[in-house]
């Protein structure tokens, strides 16, 4: 399946270059607003950019004196989207000022390098990490920006379903590389196991049983294992504590990447 609208989030390592836009402003103020309303507070040092460039819809970095810095696409901006991504973005901000485990650099480093103690990553391995890693970031940056959403009535429940059902993958990656192939149809299989994971986190109706339909024909052509697998990302995923302490999300990445690494290099 082709076509996924995928809105990364989180923290990312780009200089954070762009060009001040006026309709983003505004929608920047406006969302914060919302945000506000909604019980969130965003605080200040918050500005938001255009990268007519960007290939990605958007991204957050943190800069000095605890200000934070989001950059948007050309093409979000054009979306109809823009207000949505916002409310995901200043999400992941709200978390990182809340000091969020989720969000604490300190405990994602160290998961990583204990579960990847010894392996000579290459740099898609090293990509598919951080995305993994990115995965669970948004599912906490959108238990509040859903909220959000939600009431501003930025998104339909129609749109909702069809943005989620839209992740879903339902054909194994192919590659010349044996080894890059298994590691992409790992990725796909934990990405659907996080869509499916944040359509029940947010009461997100599965219309016709699309996203659960491709997900199958993906889980059939793959070994006996992988059902198991998916089942295990989707309820660790789906179950996510908002109370988490830093102990129990140290221990939930050690386990999530232990898990991808079982379906990516299997013994």
């Amino acid at each position: 399946m082709s076509g996924r609208r995928r809105i990364p989030g989180g923290t990312r390592t780009h200089t954070g270059g762009g060009q001040t836009n006026e309709l983003v402003t505004n929608a920047l103020e406006t969302t914060a607003s919302r945000m506000r309303e909604a019980g969130f507070e965003v605080g200040d040092g918050v500005e938001a950019v255009v990268d007519p460039r960007l290939p990605i819809m958007g991204y957050t970095i943190p800069g000095e004196g605890g200000r934070f810095r989001i950059v948007v696409s050309g093409g979000a901006v054009e979306s109809g989207m823009l207000e949505g991504l916002l409310a995901h973005e200043i999400s992941h901000i709200v978390r990182m000022r809340t000091k969020h485990p989720s969000h604490n650099p300190r405990i994602i480093e160290e998961a990583i390098r204990r579960v990847g103690d010894g392996t000579d990553m290459t740099d898609y391995q090293r990509k598919i990490f951080h995305d993994l890693v990115n995965n669970v970031e948004d599912l906490y940056a959108d238990d509040i920006a859903f909220e959000v959403i939600r009431k501003a009535g930025l998104m339909t429940a129609e749109e909702a379903t069809e943005f989620l059902q839209n992740w879903v993958e339902d054909e194994p990656s192919e590659s010349r590389d044996r080894t890059r192939a298994r590691w992409e149809t790992a990725w796909h299989l934990a990405n659907n196991a996080r869509a499916i994971a944040q359509m029940a986190r947010h009461g997100i109706v599965d219309t016709d049983g699309e996203a659960a339909a491709a997900n199958d024909r993906l889980l059939s052509r793959l070994g006996p294992a992988a059902r198991g697998h998916f089942e295990y990302l989707r309820e660790l995923l789906g179950t996510m504590d908002e109370e988490i302490t830093e102990d129990g999300y140290r221990k939930l990445l050690i386990d999530y990447l232990g898990r991808f690494l079982e379906i990516a290099e299997p013994a």
